[in-house]
């Protein structure tokens, strides 16, 4: 009777060693298996914080490059086209009749400082008196108010237009112009090109100095006729590029 007690305990005792045994194991596994998930995640997260770091950096450079790309867009001056239907004292209404801009009536205020005014024909200069109606080219800054109708200060406007000819292309120089086979190359800061031949007549506009390409440097405004094959032959050299009134 004893001896089948005896080996009762001992085997409840097998039986209790076991058990431990194996829920230590368990928890082993259980605290492996834990650790690896937690391993798992500071993994993922530290990814996508790399991933969304590198993303807000591509974001604000492509921000940086979008602003850049608006600036030099703004810096280029805007043509209309129309006609003149009252000229004042000091400014010019217009109807502008170009898809640039606002279209119908737009009031130009005349800066006697810095707003060009010339004859299409000619080249010469012209004043206020001399606008009459008629047709008219101006090329705009970038302020333009929001009253009815509203008003900018122009850089340059072009009147006495032949009903049957065109009037000149005001263009200021993005860099300066580059010679080759005879020909200069003129890269305009409202993207056009301008091929002008070595021999163009080229003259200063309101002096009687000698000027020639060389002085058409960077950021220099010049009015340039273009023939039927896009080809210039004729250019007039300004003062330099008219400064932009700002507007309240």
């Amino acid at each position: 009777m004893r001896l089948r007690k005896l080996i009762c305990i001992l085997g409840l005792g097998t039986v209790l060693m076991l058990a431990a045994a194996c829920g230590s194991s368990d928890s082993a596994d259980s605290g492996q298996t834990q650790e690896n998930a937690a391993t798992e995640e500071n993994t993922e997260g530290q990814e996508t914080a790399d991933t969304t770091a590198e993303e807000s950096a591509g974001q604000e450079e492509g921000a940086e490059q979008e602003t850049d790309g608006e600036e030099a867009v703004s810096d280029a001056p805007i043509r209309i086209y129309g006609t003149i239907t009252e000229a004042g004292e000091d400014t010019i209404t217009v109807d502008n009749q170009s898809d640039a801009s606002t279209s119908g009536e737009i009031i130009l205020n005349i800066d006697p400082e810095n707003t060009i005014l010339a004859d299409a024909q000619t080249g010469l200069p012209m004043t206020l008196s001399d606008m009459g109606t008629g047709s008219f080219e101006a090329y705009l800054g970038p302020v333009m108010t929001m009253s009815i109708p509203p008003h900018t200060t122009p850089y340059v406007v072009i009147a006495n237009i032949p009903e049957d000819g065109t009037a000149p292309q005001y263009a200021v120089a993005a860099s300066d112009p580059v010679l080759e086979d005879g020909s200069y190359t003129l890269e305009a800061t409202d993207g056009r090109t301008y091929t002008i031949p070595e021999n163009v007549e080229i003259s200063p506009f309101r002096t009687r100095n000698i000027v020639t390409m060389a002085d058409l440097t960077q950021g220099r405004g010049a009015l340039i006729w273009l023939d039927e094959n896009e080809t210039a032959v004729r250019v007039v050299l300004l003062e330099g590029e008219p400064a932009q009134e700002t507007q309240e």
